[in-house]
Protein backbone atom coordinates (compact mmCIF):
# COMPACT_ATOMS: atom_id res chain seq x y z
CA UNK A 1 0.00 0.00 0.00
CA UNK A 2 1.37 3.58 -0.94
CA UNK A 3 1.67 6.28 1.50
CA UNK A 4 0.10 9.62 1.69
CA UNK A 5 3.06 11.75 0.12
CA UNK A 6 3.07 15.76 0.39
CA UNK A 7 4.83 17.66 -2.59
CA UNK A 8 6.19 21.11 -2.22
CA UNK A 9 5.33 23.00 -6.06
CA UNK A 10 6.80 26.05 -6.75
CA UNK A 11 6.09 27.85 -10.40
CA UNK A 12 6.75 31.56 -11.99
CA UNK A 13 3.96 33.91 -12.46
CA UNK A 14 4.01 33.61 -16.20
CA UNK A 15 1.44 32.02 -18.38
CA UNK A 16 2.67 28.99 -19.62
CA UNK A 17 4.11 28.00 -16.07
CA UNK A 18 0.23 28.30 -14.95
CA UNK A 19 -0.28 26.39 -17.93
CA UNK A 20 1.98 23.57 -17.26
CA UNK A 21 0.17 23.91 -13.18
CA UNK A 22 -3.06 22.39 -15.00
CA UNK A 23 -0.77 19.85 -16.57
CA UNK A 24 0.63 18.43 -13.10
CA UNK A 25 -2.74 18.98 -11.08
CA UNK A 26 -4.43 16.67 -13.33
CA UNK A 27 -1.68 13.71 -13.58
CA UNK A 28 -1.22 13.81 -9.62
CA UNK A 29 -5.33 14.05 -9.13
CA UNK A 30 -5.97 10.40 -9.30
CA UNK A 31 -2.51 9.59 -6.51
CA UNK A 32 -2.57 10.18 -2.88
CA UNK A 33 -0.99 13.69 -2.96
CA UNK A 34 -1.29 16.40 -1.50
CA UNK A 35 0.14 19.79 -3.85
CA UNK A 36 1.69 22.61 -1.88
CA UNK A 37 1.45 25.19 -4.19
CA UNK A 38 3.78 28.63 -4.36
CA UNK A 39 4.03 31.07 -6.82
CA UNK A 40 7.65 33.11 -6.64
CA UNK A 41 8.19 36.20 -8.14
CA UNK A 42 11.79 36.64 -7.70
CA UNK A 43 14.76 34.74 -10.26
CA UNK A 44 15.54 31.22 -9.94
CA UNK A 45 19.01 31.44 -8.81
CA UNK A 46 21.63 29.20 -7.52
CA UNK A 47 20.77 30.53 -4.34
CA UNK A 48 17.19 30.05 -4.33
CA UNK A 49 17.57 26.59 -5.31
CA UNK A 50 20.12 26.04 -2.23
CA UNK A 51 17.27 27.38 0.00
CA UNK A 52 14.62 25.11 -0.86
CA UNK A 53 13.52 21.96 0.65
CA UNK A 54 14.92 18.69 -1.67
CA UNK A 55 12.11 17.04 -3.55
CA UNK A 56 10.48 20.18 -4.00
CA UNK A 57 9.37 20.91 -7.78
CA UNK A 58 9.87 23.69 -10.19
CA UNK A 59 7.80 25.05 -12.78
CA UNK A 60 9.81 27.45 -14.21
CA UNK A 61 9.01 30.49 -16.97
CA UNK A 62 8.58 28.77 -20.14
CA UNK A 63 7.21 25.92 -18.53
CA UNK A 64 9.56 23.43 -18.13
CA UNK A 65 9.36 21.27 -14.79
CA UNK A 66 12.05 19.64 -12.30
CA UNK A 67 13.10 18.49 -9.23
CA UNK A 68 15.24 20.15 -7.28
CA UNK A 69 17.77 18.09 -5.02
CA UNK A 70 20.80 19.27 -3.36
CA UNK A 71 20.80 22.98 -4.93
CA UNK A 72 20.26 21.55 -8.43
CA UNK A 73 16.86 21.59 -10.46
CA UNK A 74 16.93 18.20 -12.57
CA UNK A 75 14.17 17.14 -15.06
CA UNK A 76 14.29 13.38 -17.53
CA UNK A 77 15.79 15.35 -20.53
CA UNK A 78 15.10 12.63 -22.92
CA UNK A 79 16.26 15.10 -25.70
CA UNK A 80 19.83 14.70 -24.24
CA UNK A 81 19.63 10.95 -24.96
CA UNK A 82 19.11 10.97 -29.03
CA UNK A 83 22.46 10.19 -30.43
CA UNK A 84 22.34 7.37 -27.70
CA UNK A 85 18.94 6.08 -28.81
CA UNK A 86 19.86 6.08 -32.18
CA UNK A 87 23.05 4.80 -32.43
CA UNK A 88 21.77 2.07 -29.72
CA UNK A 89 23.34 -1.44 -30.07
CA UNK A 90 24.56 -4.49 -28.98
CA UNK A 91 27.91 -3.30 -29.31
CA UNK A 92 27.16 0.33 -27.75
CA UNK A 93 24.77 -0.53 -24.88
CA UNK A 94 25.55 -3.67 -22.50
CA UNK A 95 22.31 -3.16 -21.02
CA UNK A 96 21.05 -4.41 -24.47
CA UNK A 97 23.37 -7.26 -25.21
CA UNK A 98 21.82 -8.57 -21.98
CA UNK A 99 18.80 -7.95 -22.54
CA UNK A 100 18.79 -9.43 -26.26
CA UNK A 101 15.54 -7.69 -27.37
CA UNK A 102 13.97 -8.22 -30.48
CA UNK A 103 11.45 -5.76 -32.18
CA UNK A 104 8.23 -7.94 -31.30
CA UNK A 105 9.05 -8.34 -27.31
CA UNK A 106 7.50 -7.18 -24.55
CA UNK A 107 9.45 -5.19 -21.25
CA UNK A 108 8.76 -3.88 -18.17
CA UNK A 109 11.25 -1.72 -16.05
CA UNK A 110 10.19 -2.64 -12.61
CA UNK A 111 11.92 0.39 -11.64
CA UNK A 112 11.94 3.25 -13.93
CA UNK A 113 13.71 6.13 -12.53
CA UNK A 114 14.12 9.16 -14.99
CA UNK A 115 13.62 6.11 -17.58
CA UNK A 116 16.62 6.99 -19.66
CA UNK A 117 16.75 2.81 -19.67
CA UNK A 118 13.36 2.29 -20.53
CA UNK A 119 14.21 4.75 -23.59
CA UNK A 120 17.41 1.94 -24.91
CA UNK A 121 15.37 -0.40 -24.34
CA UNK A 122 12.01 0.58 -26.74
CA UNK A 123 14.83 1.91 -28.90
CA UNK A 124 14.74 -2.00 -30.26
CA UNK A 125 11.44 -1.74 -31.31
CA UNK A 126 10.41 -3.76 -28.37
CA UNK A 127 7.21 -2.57 -25.80
CA UNK A 128 8.37 -1.15 -22.84
CA UNK A 129 6.37 -1.02 -19.40
CA UNK A 130 7.53 1.56 -16.64
CA UNK A 131 6.96 0.87 -13.09
CA UNK A 132 7.37 4.06 -10.31
CA UNK A 133 6.24 4.30 -7.06
CA UNK A 134 7.27 7.76 -6.45
CA UNK A 135 4.61 10.37 -7.63
CA UNK A 136 7.04 13.02 -8.00
CA UNK A 137 8.96 10.60 -10.16
CA UNK A 138 5.89 9.33 -11.99
CA UNK A 139 4.73 13.39 -12.82
CA UNK A 140 7.99 14.01 -14.35
CA UNK A 141 8.18 10.72 -16.24
CA UNK A 142 4.23 11.81 -18.02
CA UNK A 143 5.34 15.30 -18.68
CA UNK A 144 8.36 13.86 -20.47
CA UNK A 145 6.38 11.66 -22.70
CA UNK A 146 3.84 13.97 -23.15
CA UNK A 147 6.25 16.50 -24.42
CA UNK A 148 8.50 14.28 -26.51
CA UNK A 149 5.31 13.02 -28.10
CA UNK A 150 4.80 16.15 -29.79
CA UNK A 151 8.49 15.82 -31.73
CA UNK A 152 7.60 13.65 -35.20
CA UNK A 153 10.91 11.77 -34.61
CA UNK A 154 9.94 11.09 -31.32
CA UNK A 155 6.25 9.54 -31.71
CA UNK A 156 7.09 6.09 -32.64
CA UNK A 157 9.39 5.42 -29.45
CA UNK A 158 6.80 7.25 -27.23
CA UNK A 159 4.29 5.19 -28.20
CA UNK A 160 5.88 1.92 -27.51
CA UNK A 161 6.45 3.24 -23.74
CA UNK A 162 3.24 2.87 -21.13
CA UNK A 163 3.93 4.20 -17.79
CA UNK A 164 2.29 3.39 -14.50
CA UNK A 165 2.14 4.59 -11.27
CA UNK A 166 2.51 2.31 -7.94
CA UNK A 167 4.47 -0.45 -6.22
CA UNK A 168 6.26 -2.54 -8.00
CA UNK A 169 5.91 -5.89 -6.76
CA UNK A 170 1.58 -5.38 -6.76
CA UNK A 171 1.91 -3.81 -10.47
CA UNK A 172 3.73 -6.92 -11.63
CA UNK A 173 1.17 -9.34 -9.98
CA UNK A 174 -1.55 -7.79 -11.79
CA UNK A 175 0.17 -6.74 -15.33
CA UNK A 176 0.34 -9.73 -18.26
CA UNK A 177 3.53 -11.87 -18.01
CA UNK A 178 6.49 -10.35 -20.34
CA UNK A 179 9.68 -11.87 -22.11
CA UNK A 180 11.88 -9.41 -19.88
CA UNK A 181 12.02 -7.76 -16.27
CA UNK A 182 14.48 -5.51 -16.18
CA UNK A 183 15.22 -4.13 -12.24
CA UNK A 184 17.78 -1.78 -11.24
CA UNK A 185 17.26 -1.01 -7.33
CA UNK A 186 18.66 1.74 -5.53
CA UNK A 187 22.28 1.03 -4.04
CA UNK A 188 23.85 3.53 -1.87
CA UNK A 189 25.92 6.04 -3.76
CA UNK A 190 29.40 5.18 -2.29
CA UNK A 191 29.23 1.58 -3.98
CA UNK A 192 30.15 3.00 -7.34
CA UNK A 193 33.63 4.25 -7.74
CA UNK A 194 33.27 6.72 -10.07
CA UNK A 195 31.19 9.73 -9.17
CA UNK A 196 27.79 9.87 -9.77
CA UNK A 197 25.58 12.27 -12.37
CA UNK A 198 23.26 14.56 -10.94
CA UNK A 199 20.42 12.47 -11.96
CA UNK A 200 22.04 9.40 -9.64
CA UNK A 201 22.36 12.04 -6.80
CA UNK A 202 18.93 13.19 -6.85
CA UNK A 203 17.64 9.47 -6.89
CA UNK A 204 19.26 8.98 -3.77
CA UNK A 205 17.24 11.83 -2.22
CA UNK A 206 13.88 10.40 -2.87
CA UNK A 207 13.95 6.76 -2.84
CA UNK A 208 16.13 4.67 -0.36
CA UNK A 209 17.94 1.13 -1.08
CA UNK A 210 15.89 -2.24 -0.69
CA UNK A 211 16.34 -4.46 2.40
CA UNK A 212 17.13 -8.28 1.52
CA UNK A 213 13.51 -9.09 2.05
CA UNK A 214 11.99 -5.96 0.03
CA UNK A 215 14.86 -7.30 -2.63
CA UNK A 216 13.86 -10.60 -2.30
CA UNK A 217 10.24 -10.05 -2.93
CA UNK A 218 10.65 -7.83 -5.89
CA UNK A 219 13.17 -10.42 -7.48
CA UNK A 220 10.38 -13.52 -7.28
CA UNK A 221 8.10 -10.91 -7.82
CA UNK A 222 9.90 -10.13 -11.30
CA UNK A 223 10.67 -13.83 -11.88
CA UNK A 224 6.99 -14.97 -11.42
CA UNK A 225 5.59 -12.24 -14.09
CA UNK A 226 8.23 -13.57 -17.55
CA UNK A 227 7.47 -15.63 -20.21
CA UNK A 228 8.70 -19.43 -19.94
CA UNK A 229 11.73 -18.29 -22.22
CA UNK A 230 11.99 -14.91 -20.54
CA UNK A 231 14.53 -13.43 -18.37
CA UNK A 232 14.88 -11.05 -15.92
CA UNK A 233 17.92 -8.61 -16.35
CA UNK A 234 18.91 -6.96 -12.94
CA UNK A 235 21.55 -3.91 -13.31
CA UNK A 236 24.27 -3.38 -10.18
CA UNK A 237 27.44 -1.46 -9.00
CA UNK A 238 30.05 -3.77 -10.85
CA UNK A 239 31.32 -4.78 -6.98
CA UNK A 240 27.79 -5.04 -5.77
CA UNK A 241 26.41 -8.31 -4.02
CA UNK A 242 23.65 -10.06 -5.88
CA UNK A 243 20.43 -9.04 -5.64
CA UNK A 244 18.64 -10.58 -2.96
CA UNK A 245 21.82 -12.55 -2.56
CA UNK A 246 20.90 -15.28 -5.89
CA UNK A 247 23.16 -16.05 -8.07
CA UNK A 248 22.01 -15.14 -11.46
CA UNK A 249 22.64 -17.84 -14.47
CA UNK A 250 24.65 -15.33 -16.13
CA UNK A 251 26.50 -11.85 -16.02
CA UNK A 252 27.99 -9.26 -18.04
CA UNK A 253 29.94 -6.23 -16.62
CA UNK A 254 32.07 -3.67 -17.81
CA UNK A 255 34.43 -1.47 -15.60
CA UNK A 256 31.25 0.43 -13.93
CA UNK A 257 28.32 -2.02 -13.63
CA UNK A 258 27.23 -5.48 -13.61
CA UNK A 259 24.16 -7.25 -15.71
CA UNK A 260 22.76 -9.87 -13.80
CA UNK A 261 20.43 -12.60 -15.80
CA UNK A 262 18.10 -14.31 -14.02
CA UNK A 263 16.09 -17.38 -16.23
CA UNK A 264 12.55 -18.45 -15.28
CA UNK A 265 13.67 -22.55 -14.50
CA UNK A 266 15.66 -21.04 -11.16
Amino acid sequence: MLSHQSIQLYYVDTLPSEQRLANVETILAPLSVDLQLQKITSKVTQKWLKSVDDNSVLIDEVGDVFVIAAGMKVSPNWQSLQQRVVKAGKKTELLLKAMQLQANMTVIDATAGFGHDSLILASTGASVTLLEQQPLMFLLLQLEQQKMAQQRNWQKLMSRLTIYHGDAIELLARLPKVDRVYLDPMFPADSYKSAVNKHMQMLHTVTTPPSIAQSQQLLSAALAQITPQGVVVVKRPKSAPFLADKSPNLSLSNDIVRFDNYLNRI
